[in-house]
């Protein structure tokens, strides 16, 4: 089973545009480098143990043609990463529940000035990953951890706090138009399943909802839509896949006034801020407290 939200990966047009628009949203910008196996390059947002990735394509004559039908129907949430501990063991076990798992197999990123680190990877369904990174995602594991792996992540540029008070990851949300199936789908590859054997709804969401638990505290929430909302708004763009992703701040009291002055429109949903639309790269946010 995994044990965290490894990655959540956001992918624009243009990186430096996308930098900017995260760093508006009050995120410290850090790291990142290219994919050279991959065509991609990549810009870093420290999230405690887990991160958001920036994402845009660096060579399009090798990036995959999963990300090349993705990026043709639209910016924004793109795919995400669970972590694990011991992915070959897990790779096994996902193969014994029946999921078609691939790997695990090497990655590596290159840093500007030539640093590199690497990871291994196990997709779902396809040797692809950007047609594997949703509405399931994939599992990895770097090569180092804590710290340690921090440091990696942010290379030459270093670590600094969030002028919006970010901590870290809190849920994803994924919009489906078969909760059942998908609920499946997910007991099948990673053994999760939800708190609740009966749908919530969720009015931020305009869906009925499914969390599945992680062992760091985190979520994944699966979301059907019922009225106008965001997980409508993924499935009207995209089809299924990630439709939000919810960080847990400091003081949110902080972090709408942080918004405020940069002019960032928002809006005030049961416990938390949601930014959407351009303001977010056409990636929604929610901002809850961590408490």
């Amino acid at each position: 089973m995994p044990i965290r939200i490894d990655h959540v990966i956001v992918f624009g047009n243009d990186l430096a545009q996308l930098e900017a628009t995260f760093a508006r949203l009050g995120f410290f910008v850090t790291g990142g480098g290219k994919h050279p196996h991959l065509g991609t390059q990549n810009r870093i947002i420290i999230l405690g143990d887990g991160y958001l990735e920036l994402l845009a394509i660096a060579d399009s004559k090798v990036v995959s043609p999963g990300l090349v039908a993705r990026h043709a129907r639209g910016e924004g949430w793109v795919g995400f990463a669970v972590q694990s501990e011991a992915i070959t063991d897990e790779t096994m076990a996902m193969w014994e529940r029946g999921a078609e798992a691939y790997g695990p197999r090497l990655g590596r990123l290159v840093a500007p000035d030539g640093q590199a680190r690497g990871w291994q990877v196990t997709t779902l369904g396809t040797d692809d990953l950007w047609a594997a990174a949703e509405p399931l995602p994939f599992l990895i594991q770097h090569n180092t951890t804590d710290e340690q792996h921090r440091r990696e992540l942010a290379g030459s540029s270093g670590l600094a706090p969030h002028p919006n008070g970010a901590l870290r990851l809190a849920d994803v949300v994924i919009a489906t138009d078969d909760l059942a199936a998908l609920r499946k789908r997910f007991a099948q590859a990673y053994a999760l399943s939800p708190t609740s054997e009966t749908p919530s709804e969720t009015s931020w969401l305009g869906a009925q909802t499914l969390t599945l638990p992680l062992e760091s505290g985190e979520h994944i929430t699966l979301a059907q839509p019922t009225t106008d909302g965001v997980a409508r708004e993924r499935w009207a763009q995209a089809g299924k896949g990630m439709c939000a992703v919810t960080v847990a701040v400091g003081d949110l009291n902080l972090t709408a006034a942080y918004l405020d002055g940069q002019g960032v429109s928002y809006t005030s949903v049961d416990d938390g801020l949601l930014v959407t639309g351009k303001a977010s790269g056409y990636a929604p946010v929610r901002f809850i407290s961590a408490e």
